[in-house]
């Protein structure tokens, strides 16, 4: 379930999915976010990531969630 509300960022399109995860306040540092898309707890659109140093296509905005609770709508400038 993804909520109407939710805080939403910008990055620029070279920076990895771990470092995205933490500026964007959803894991409190990069190891996390790597330990977290290792245990299967980080989805993009719904998709489970698998790669800690994916980057994603300039002019895109995806939907980022960690565990149940915490999403962002990160745009990729």
């Amino acid at each position: 379930i993804i909520p109407d509300e939710m805080p939403a960022f910008s990055f620029s399109a070279e920076t990895p999915i771990a470092n995205l995860l933490k500026d964007a306040e959803l894991v409190k540092s990069t190891s996390e976010a790597m330990r977290m898309i290792k245990q299967g707890a980080v989805k993009v659109d719904g998709e489970k990531a698998v790669d800690s140093k994916q980057t994603f296509a300039k002019g895109t905005t995806y939907v980022f969630q960690v565990g149940k609770r915490r999403f962002a709508k990160i745009t990729i400038e």
